[in-house]
């Protein structure tokens, strides 16, 4: 029996040899893997526990403002609070949810509704924004209730504000969030970013965007926000992780455009659809530029709605249409000053020379082509034939010019190319030649006919605004041209020029300058010439060169144009006019350029006093001018 006992102890002995052994080994382990994690992988660890309730937010940076070439402020930015929904977070608290919307007035119908589809597109668990700009009651209700409600975001960001409203609307641009199509070919852009869509905003994102910054903040276990962490930790405690970094803002952008003037010019264009171009002739810039109908951008500041944007897209008159770079229009009678230089280039008339007499229609085959002036003009010059307008004078001119010669001239004035300004959706407009013809009606299915229209800037000719004031230009400048250009200089947070256009004024290869001095004095006629057909525009006190043009338009009413350029001896300023659906430009048109005119003497040449126009004789003015 005791031998038995004895077989036992030896048996339990050796037994509990090996679990002390085990235990002993399991301790080790244990000691050696505390020691590795809490020793060895300190840091490591330390960060990670760090990350669980530390994080770090983008700051989005302010964009740069945008100011007159004064400095005065056209755009600026305006802190707004953002409600985004945190779709991770709703599940599970449905009712609290439900709560939420009752207290911040949120229609929770169509925000489920907004959540659902925005889930089905973004899997990924972004938030959603549920409004744009809360209001005073909506941030005090989630400030006070923020662990009630975690899956709402409060944020404060920096919005767009345009303190003049529509005033240069065009030209300014408006901005808005990046979509999914601007996130695929942009990898610095994340969802929620800003960026410029229409106008300088756009033309110039790269110097208005900011640099972002970094603002870290502490969470609790339930992920509900506890506050932004203001001091930096030193380095044993993961400095590196948790740096905050201020955002760096945009980069200031001046443009070219004269804000008292264009103030003016904005009331005295009383008219639904047009535009104005004003440009200085020496060096390019555009010191006040109108498209009419115009909008408000202040309304892209809480967010367009679907609905919103629709109606703004299918309005017939077309809002955000651009019509000073983008829409195009026969010139009319401007186009026959090209006509004027084609001819005398070609040598096919001379300054002197007077064609067959006008008597109020011109026949060619067994058609007549009609003048403007029923009772026709009689006997003119070239001189004459500008300043009258006369219709009969260029068809014979344009009868003895080819389409090449036409398109020939046409561009080396501008037509058929864009001018080159920093707006982006600038049209080339059309200049028609022999090749363009042929494509258009087939080979020797054209006529000279088609040139007779051709001459006076009907038919398949078409230019923008913008192209009409860069020929006026040409012709100011005696054959030289200059780029036109809406930014006056870029300058960043330390008041540092990076950037100022150059390179603006180049002498143009080709151009017959010995032809210029008749066609621009006969442009002066034209204002201040007995039967001028653009003296409505005439100004006691200054010597105006301009040209009238009536464009036809087969959906109504003509088109109404007019250009001009003053002083005729040195000249400053460059004004293009039209005017959709108005008339006759000297009846309509002429008579809005002496009034801008005048409010340019007045506000941008510094006249002391002011200037008060007058025309020279108020009784020719009226009647119905080409």
């Amino acid at each position: 029996m005791a031998a038995i006992d004895q077989r036992d102890r030896v048996v339990l002995g050796a037994r509990l040899n090996k679990v002390l052994i085990v235990l002993l080994s399991i301790f080790v382990i244990l000691g050696i893997r505390l020691f590795y994690l809490q020793v060895i992988r300190n840091d490591y660890y330390s960060k990670l526990a760090l990350s669980n309730r530390i994080q770090r937010e983008r700051v989005l940076a302010p964009r740069g403002i945008i100011r007159d070439r004064e400095g005065s402020k056209l755009v600026v930015n305006v802190p707004v609070y953002q409600i985004s929904v945190l779709p991770g977070k709703v599940q599970g608290r449905e009712g609290r949810l439900q709560l939420a919307c009752e207290w911040l007035q949120i229609d929770e119908e169509k925000l489920r509704h907004n959540l659902s589809e925005w889930q089905k597109r973004y899997p990924d668990g972004r938030e959603m924004t549920a409004v744009g700009t809360a209001n005073k009651r909506q941030i005090s209700i989630l400030m006070e209730n923020r662990d009630l409600f975690p899956f709402f975001k409060l944020e404060m960001k920096p919005r767009r504000q345009y303190p003049e409203g529509s005033l240069a609307a065009h030209v300014l641009g408006y901005v808005g969030e990046v979509t999914d199509d601007d996130l695929k070919w942009a990898q610095n852009l994340q969802p929620g970013d800003i960026i410029g869509r229409t106008g300088v905003e756009y033309r110039y994102e790269g110097f208005l965007k900011g640099q972002e910054g970094i603002r870290v903040v502490e969470i609790s276990a339930e992920g509900i926000r506890i506050g932004e962490i203001e001091n930096i930790l030193d380095a044993r405690d993961g400095a590196e992780f948790i740096s905050s970094q201020p955002p760096i803002p945009g980069n200031d952008v001046y443009l070219t455009i004269d804000l008292r003037l264009q103030r003016a010019v904005e009331r005295i264009f009383d008219w639904e659809r047009g535009s104005v171009v004003m440009i200085d002739p020496r060096n390019g810039e555009i010191i006040a530029a109108i498209s009419r109908p115009t909008y408000d951008p202040n309304i892209f500041l809480v967010g367009v709605s679907e609905q919103q944007w629709s109606k703004l897209n299918s309005d017939p008159a077309k809002p955000l249409f651009n019509r000073t770079v983008q829409a195009t229009y026969p010139p009319g009678s401007i186009f026959k000053l090209i006509t004027a230089y084609a001819g005398l280039r070609e040598d096919v008339i001379r300054r002197g020379q007077h064609l067959v007499p006008c008597l109020g229609a011109y026949k060619f085959g067994n058609r007549y082509f009609g003048c403007w002036k029923p009772e026709g003009h009689g006997t003119l010059s070239l001189y004459g034939a500008i300043v009258e307008s006369c219709d009969v004078y260029f068809y014979q001119v344009g009868e003895m010019l080819t389409a090449d010669q036409f398109a020939a001239a046409g561009r080396l004035f501008g037509f058929g190319r864009v001018t080159g300004i920093d707006l982006p959706g600038e049209v080339v407009g059309n200049c028609p030649d022999h090749a363009y013809f042929d494509r258009r009606f087939g080979k020797r299915k054209w006529t000279k006919g088609h040139l007779l229209n051709y001459s006076i800037g009907q038919g398949e000719l078409l230019a923008t605004p913008m192209q009409l004031c860069f020929m006026a230009a040409i012709f100011a400048n005696g054959g030289t041209m200059v780029r036109p250009h809406v930014v006056l200089k870029i300058v960043d947070t330390d008041g540092k020029v990076v950037y100022r256009p150059g390179g603006m004024s180049v002498a143009i290869q080709g151009i017959d300058r010995r032809e210029l001095p008749i066609i621009k004095s006969a442009m002066e006629g034209v204002v201040s010439g007995e039967s001028g057909t653009g003296r409505a525009a005439a100004l006691a006190d200054f010597r105006i060169a301009g040209k009238t043009g009536t464009a036809q338009n087969p959906h109504g009413e003509d088109h109404a144009l007019f250009v001009a350029y003053a002083p005729v001896d040195a000249p400053e300023v460059v004004l293009t006019i039209v005017m959709e659906n108005a008339g006759h430009g000297g009846a309509m048109a002429a008579p809005l350029a002496r009034e801008i005119l005048a409010e340019y003497f007045s506000t941008v040449a510094g006249l002391e006093g002011g200037y008060q126009y007058g025309v020279l004789d108020v009784d020719r003015v009226a009647g119905p001018n080409r």
